[in-house]
């Protein structure tokens, strides 16, 4: 008797790891930075707390890096703090839509040129 079921979940998984693979190829490696970050300042930055920084002016103690303060600006907006986060950079808010539309743009390019034809 034949096995249908065995046939159908690795019908299932490839059809998964074409998907994903065909994620990966639409946001490119660029796309996969840009939206790493964006993770990883909305949902691990606390911009209140010391944390460990490679940043060279923070390791030398200047308190008000501006590149610091552009990630904890963007933090803030995560948090819903707009007034907070125009406080800490005044460049937080356009920062964090330029980066939008350039994933976005990448998106977009990655569109047109794996579309077939």
């Amino acid at each position: 008797m034949i096995d249908f079921t065995s046939n159908i979940k690795s019908i299932e998984n490839e059809n998964l790891f074409t998907k994903i693979f065909n994620f990966i190829k639409l946001i490119d490696f660029e796309g996969f930075i840009w939206i790493a970050a964006i993770i990883y300042l909305a949902f691990f930055v606390n911009p209140y707390e010391a944390h460990f920084t490679i940043c060279p002016l923070s390791n030398l103690g200047f308190e008000h890096c501006p590149g610091c303060g552009l990630g904890n600006s963007i933090a803030l907006i995560f948090r819903g703090q707009f007034s907070q986060s125009f406080n800490t950079h005044i460049l937080g808010i356009p920062a964090l839509l330029i980066i939008l539309h350039r994933i976005f743009a990448i998106i977009n390019f990655n569109l047109r040129k794996f579309k077939p034809q």
